[in-house]
């Protein structure tokens, strides 16, 4: 036997709105009728049952009540029935990289630069549809934190987990992250392959040149998005802000000289982070323009949507009742 499903459950409580109305309408006819009672004599209440009789107006109110509990059952999406439906997925691979260095703390982008990176990264990963998604986390050293898949809801997981506690603060390597990223392509086809690189590009070991070349011969494209300010400014901490061992405060600032040539070697572009999130949706829209590969045939359950006809009659109740006229219409005597 079918299992009746639901698309919208949470609507359900909708229906607690007929039960009142029910209610409300009892007690109201109730109390109409009672008054005529109480000061209306019996010819009184036939003369004026003629003119406003009593079934047409519990009939009105029983379409109304009615029109409305079938329109909020058809808003819920009763769904009877499922058919199995084989959909081709495809897409490209994409890793993203995000710098989870002590610098990313500072605060010149509000509310700071790693803050302002998960959300971007987040608004990005729910905007994919059928490419699989990666996640890389690095300092002076880097690690896979969420291999490619296309369950986002997992890789937004694994995205709210990325701090800056998640890895030893020994300085900032690109290469280690280009590597890492490289590594997690399982596929061995020389395209369908994008790095994206969010970083303040603050780079204390140097040598990313190799780690480039060795992704583009594997057909990886490499983005680059830089996220800082030209000028820099202090790390903040618990106790005020990261000094260096001469006791000074470091200044943190954004190196787009390393970004953009990274893009650059990478075949990718450069982008600056904005207040307006423009940088990931230029991305994204690169990525619209790049060759799919397909990633096999999903087969997933198609539920039969049962709420049209149950709409229809319920609008066509309440038509019904705001056509009717409580009055009897009197015929003149010619």
């Amino acid at each position: 036997m079918e299992r009746l499903r639901f698309t919208y459950p949470e609507y359900i409580h909708l229906l607690w709105i007929s039960i009142i109305l029910i209610a409300f309408f009892y007690f109201m006819v109730r109390a109409r009728f009672k008054a005529m009672n109480s000061f209306m004599s019996v010819k009184m209440q036939k003369v004026l049952a003629d003119s406003v009789p009593g079934k047409k107006i519990i009939l009105k109110k029983i379409l109304q009540i009615l029109g409305f509990t079938l329109i909020v059952i058809a808003l819920i999406g009763p769904q009877l029935g499922m058919k199995l439906v084989n959909v081709k997925r495809q897409g490209i691979d994409i890793v993203i990289a995000i710098d989870l260095s002590k610098s990313m703390l500072a605060q010149d982008i509000i509310p700071s630069r790693i803050k302002k990176t998960k959300h971007e990264v987040k608004n990005f990963i729910n905007q994919l549809e059928g490419d699989r998604i990666g996640l890389v986390g690095f300092t002076s050293k880097a690690f896979l934190q969420c291999p490619l898949t296309s369950d986002y809801d997992a890789a937004l997981m694994f995205l709210d987990i990325m701090d800056t506690n998640l890895l030893p603060q020994n300085g900032t390597s690109l290469s280690e992250a280009i590597s890492t990223s490289s590594s997690a392509f399982v596929s061995k086809d020389k395209k369908h392959k994008l790095i994206i690189l969010i970083s303040d590009g603050e780079d204390h070991e140097k040598g990313f040149d190799e780690a480039v070349k060795a992704a583009t011969e594997q057909g990886i494209v490499i983005y680059t998005i830089g996220i800082g300010s030209l000028e820099g400014v202090p790390i903040p901490t618990n106790k005020g802000f990261i000094k260096d061992n001469e006791g000074k405060t470091v200044i943190s600032k954004l190196n787009e000289m390393d970004l953009k040539k990274i893009a650059a070697e990478g075949n990718g572009n450069y982008y600056l982070s904005t207040s307006s999130e423009g940088e990931l949706s230029d991305i994204f829209k690169d990525i619209s323009r790049i060759e799919k590969k397909e990633f096999g045939t999903k087969v997933f359950k198609d539920f039969e949507q049962r709420y049209q006809i149950i709409l229809l009659i319920g609008v066509v109740l309440l038509m019904i009742d705001l056509a009717m006229n409580e009055r009897k219409k009197v015929r003149k005597n010619k």
